[in-house]
């Protein structure tokens, strides 16, 4: 979206920063309810 719409390098930036700094704190794997994505990380390059 921001790359492929000719966002600034400081739009782009500050993009990332958000994403970066409103990410949870866990990923909740051990929470009740979690539920196993689709793929497995490996699948992602992960």
């Amino acid at each position: 979206m921001h790359l492929r719409g000719g966002a600034s390098d400081t739009e782009l930036e500050d993009f990332l920063l958000d994403c970066v700094w409103t990410k949870q704190a866990q990923h909740g794997i051990n929470e009740d309810g979690f539920e196993q994505p689709d793929r497995p990380m490996s699948a992602i390059g992960g």
